[in-house]
């Protein structure tokens, strides 16, 4: 009704115009241009929205937005025939008519720095130049980009464009608008980045980061898993690329105060394009980078020394419990007793039952004639037996394999020995999520350091639990000879490795697909093995086993083992001289007080 009122108007003003005074007919004729430029916005508008949402966009959900200088009574002309279109799993279109782009370029920067992923701007005022409005760096983000503008000439056609970025700096021509022509969502939206035309990307990396990327001599030559990855990516996508320096502050990647340091430093502020090297995801680097597909699952654990085996030359009284050997002891004075008051009884020499005892030393024992204790001596035969079975069984076992006390396997055992964590303050995740962890208690009993060897002590001294990546764990260790390890239960994190871009890059897309199809095919490990062979290394890279490299490796018995045997032979010998001395002693001098046999 509206429009039509507006055509009514047209007609109907010539008429004033002629019969009115000079004033009157100038400001009619003002009035008259600005409403039929009101009419032409206005079905102009109506006209592209019905053919969007027929055509390209009609299995997208809607999104309108005005210019603020486009007048009221054309954006309510537009908003009264949009049709009625529910969310559903197709992409989201922003749809912006504006008659002035800068005036709808700072409300948009004003009210939002985030770029839409699908962009359908349709200019309503007069011809403009594409190269302008699509160079605007706030449409660098957009994925989805086409603009409708009118043909210079030619007020009652529109002309259709897009940008590719990486192939040319002029806007793309897409033809006419045409219902015909822009049918489907392809065709209005062709693929903006189909080649990156030999672009050259400058990446953030820091060779320090074996075996993904680091040096390998005698040659310096920077190989590594994410080498094979940006080679591969190279050859695919078809760009070039140059490699940054460390960072300054040789800091991984953290927040303090407000700004981002070491190699996501970089990256934050716009010093390269994207990472070569991996990162851990996290809450806090997903708002402000774009992680890729994850590359290489990983896990934060806490390496513990393994504790210290008991003394070899306690190797005899291991195999049984001091329990066991209270109630051993116990038993052997209660038969001594009852078999030395039997003895008294009898009008017999006491002294001469203690000879029952060489049965428990499994000695044999002399039985006397008299049927009196032998029942007594059969039980005590056969409980000497079981005795004697059991310990030599589990001496030997005690011989093969080493033993050592409990191990800790969880974080509540952890403290409550008295124990630390530490961790390399490196500037990287692990170390920035201990410092930050909501948990007071936890983050008192945690000592970071700079310094690798302090950490790498700390440990050694069994005083600290190291927690840190599995993969790079296992690493420094077999590099410092460190193989009495394990690691505890618990899982301190479980995260991926990613490639870190900038936030909102519209041609990340290109990227992710390809890095999804090199870690599904499993290329990412292939490369990893194969680094960690060529490292002489000796290990899976996901082998989570809680033993460190080099236990339970078949090991010969030595002398050490055996201390325990030696200590009883020299205390014997010492016995036995004693012994002779003293009856030396009293068969040449008289002086010995033990009695004659």
């Amino acid at each position: 009704m509206e429009l039509k009122l507006v055509i009514l108007v047209l007609l109907v003003t010539p008429t004033i115009i002629t019969a009115a005074p000079d004033g009157l007919t100038k400001f009619a004729a003002k009035w008259s241009l600005q409403a039929a430029n009101m009419s032409y916005m206005s079905w102009l508008g109506v006209q592209v929205l019905q053919q969007v949402v027929e055509g390209p966009a009609s299995k997208a959900s809607l999104t309108l937005l005005f210019s603020p200088s486009l007048p009221i009574i054309v954006q309510n002309v537009i908003l009264r025939e949009q049709p009625l279109q529910f969310l559903s799993t197709g992409p989201l279109l922003h749809l912006v008519f504006f008659d002035n782009f800068p005036v709808f370029l700072n409300f948009m920067l004003l009210k939002t720095k985030v770029a839409p992923r699908n962009l359908l701007l349709v200019n309503l005022g007069s011809d403009s130049d594409a190269s302008t409005l699509l160079k605007e760096p706030w449409l660098s983000g957009v994925y989805n980009l086409a603009l409708l503008t009118p043909v210079s000439g030619d007020p009652g056609s529109l002309a259709a464009f897009t940008l590719l970025p990486f192939c040319s700096s002029s806007p793309h021509y897409l033809g006419l608008w045409n219902p015909q022509t822009f049918s489907i969502w392809e065709s209005l939206f062709p693929d903006r980045f189909p080649n990156t035309c030999q672009a050259t990307f400058h990446l953030c990396s820091w060779t320090a980061d074996k075996p993904l990327l680091y040096l390998k001599s005698p040659d310096n030559k920077i190989v590594g898993v994410q080498m094979n990855m940006i080679e591969q990516l190279a050859n695919k996508l078809n760009f070039s690329y140059t490699l940054s320096h460390p960072p300054v502050d040789e800091m991984w990647g953290v927040m303090e105060n407000g700004k981002w340091l070491g190699l996501l430093g970089m990256l934050h502020r716009g010093e390269c394009n994207f990472t070569l090297n991996s990162f851990f995801t996290s809450i806090e680097r997903n708002k402000a980078f774009s992680m890729s597909y994850n590359i290489i699952q990983d896990y934060v654990k806490i390496f513990m020394r393994v504790p210290a085996p008991l003394a070899e030359w306690a190797n005899l009284v291991k195999p049984f419990s001091l329990l066991i050997w209270g109630l051993l002891v116990t038993a052997t004075i209660l038969v001594s007793s009852c078999f030395a008051i039997q003895a008294v009884c009898q009008g017999r020499e006491w002294n001469t039952e203690l000879g029952l005892l060489r049965a428990v030393v499994a000695q044999s024992a002399p039985l006397r004639s008299n049927q009196s204790p032998r029942l007594l001596m059969y039980l005590w035969l056969i409980t000497c037996l079981i005795l004697c079975a059991a310990f030599t069984s589990t001496l030997v076992g005690i011989f093969t394999r080493p033993d050592f006390p409990p191990r800790i396997t969880s974080m509540a055992q952890l403290f409550a020995r008295g124990k630390r964590l530490t961790a390399h303050d490196d500037g990287a995740f692990t170390s920035d999520a201990l410092k930050n962890t909501p948990n007071k208690t936890v983050r008192s009993l945690i000592d970071l350091y700079p310094e690798m060897d302090k950490v790498l002590a700390s440990m050694q001294t069994r005083s600290h639990g190291f927690v840190g990546s599995n993969l790079y764990n296992r690493l420094l260790f077999m590099e410092n000879n460190i193989n009495d390890w394990y690691t505890m239960n618990e899982i301190f994190f479980a995260l991926g490795h990613s490639i870190a871009f900038r936030k909102n890059v519209p041609w990340q897309a290109k990227f992710d697909r390809a890095i999804k199809s090199m870690a599904q095919t499993g290329l990412f490990e292939h490369w990893l093995k194969t680094e960690i062979r060529s490292l002489k290394y000796t290990f899976e890279p996901h082998d989570d086993g809680d033993q460190g490299v080099g236990a339970g490796v078949e090991r010969p018995l030595t002398t050490n083992h055996l201390k325990g045997l030696f200590l009883l032979l020299g205390i014997a010998w010492v016995v036995s001289c004693g012994v002779f001395c003293f009856e030396m002693m009293h068969k040449l001098y008289g002086c010995s007080p033990l009695p004659t046999p």
